[in-house]
């Protein structure tokens, strides 16, 4: 009886090789994805990203732990809902979040955010205070230490020239060490700090309170669709605001801005000088400021005298309404280089200089 050949062993086909290889690829893009959401989420968890920006997050009567956990993501205070509901259904914290106001940072841990909106606190005293369109930021700060010593705040004029270099969530405001020389640090924001009616916590920081009204600034922006407007117009976001606070200055009549922003415009196109009196009492003291300026202070050379420089002035020069940002960005078209304010609140325009001095002197003399 012969003895058995031994059989050939069997090679793996290419195609099963290929097929193999593929899984343990996507097996390793899986672990390595996952390993990054674990530690991404860990971080989030534990606080690890924690910025000092503050965002005003309020609690209302019969929000849950699921609606709190979708608001949260969308102020960008946390980025996974899913996970804060989880821990906090892990630690029994679901049923005692209590509605109230909270100032939360950014990135706090899950630990520090359930500690502040599931403990008792005492209301928070509050003012309501209004500032007007045109309000320069000068002016802004007065009020608030003004408001404060009142009402017992802890606000400072050292805390506020502080708020002025911090830093906010705009990106069109400039650092301080971009300002040109000669301009002062509180006009890093202006045109920032939205004029409108506002409630203040009195325990609020002065860097609070700025950052709510440049938030506010931001809404009106987004809404009125400035950053689009402006680039339709071929303009920056800021120079738009630079050129709305010397329309909003010159006028506070909204049905006049269009027709001044074209004033402007049509002598920026021909490089014509602004020759624009707001600008020059920027720099003025506001005990010194008259309704036309002198020619003493129009021979004052600062980078805000547009009479003698070209162009735009270095920054905003008050916190303008956002149409008058919007005006700066979409003029009426016409003719004219020439306006007057009569006495009456009428602005009268003209095209040429001839023009202009027969308003001047009908209206003015």
């Amino acid at each position: 009886m012969g003895t058995r050949g031994i059989m050939p062993e069997k090679r793996k086909s290419p195609v099963k090789k290929i097929v193999l290889f593929s899984l343990l690829g996507v097996l390793a893009i899986l672990i390595a994805v996952g390993a990054y959401f674990y530690f991404d989420i860990t971080a989030e968890i534990d606080g690890e990203n924690v910025r000092d920006e503050f965002v005003s997050f309020s609690v209302e009567r019969g929000d849950g732990l699921n609606s709190v956990s979708n608001r949260l993501a969308e102020m960008g205070i946390i980025e996974y809902p899913f996970f804060f509901r989880l821990y906090g259904s892990m630690n029994g914290m679901g049923s005692k979040i209590i509605e109230n106001d909270y100032d939360l940072r950014k990135g706090a841990s899950y630990e520090e955010i359930f500690a502040a909106i599931t403990t008792p606190r005492k209301a928070r005293p509050s003012v309501r205070i209004t500032f007007p369109e045109g309000t320069e930021v000068t002016d802004i700060i007065e009020k608030f230490l003004a408001v404060g010593a009142e009402k017992g705040a802890a606000w400072s004029r050292e805390g506020f020239n502080a708020a002025l270099l911090a830093e906010y969530e705009c990106s069109y405001i400039p650092a301080v060490s971009a300002l040109p020389e000669g301009v002062p640090v509180y006009a890093r924001l202006e045109g920032f700090l939205y004029p409108d009616t506002y409630d203040f916590y009195l325990d609020s920081t002065e860097q609070e309170l700025f950052a709510k009204m440049v938030a506010q600034f931001i809404k009106k922006a987004e809404t009125a669709g400035l950053a689009q407007k402006a680039q339709a117009a071929g303009v920056s976001v800021y120079d738009a605001m630079i050129l709305g606070s010397i329309i909003q200055k010159e006028s506070g009549n909204v049905a006049d801005f269009a027709l001044i922003s074209s004033v402007f415009n049509n002598r920026l196109e021909i490089d014509m000088k602004l020759q624009s009196d707001a600008t020059v009492s920027y720099m003025i003291p506001k005990e010194e400021r008259l309704a036309s300026c002198t020619s003493a202070q129009l021979n004052t050379d600062t980078p805000y005298n547009v009479y003698m420089h070209k162009g735009l002035s270095p920054t905003p020069i008050c916190c303008a309404r956002i149409e008058a940002s919007v005006a700066a960005c979409e003029p009426q078209e016409s003719d004219y280089l020439y306006f007057i304010g009569t006495p009456d609140g009428v602005t009268i325009f003209a095209e040429t200089f001839k023009e202009h001095q027969a308003n001047v002197n009908k209206y003015l003399k």
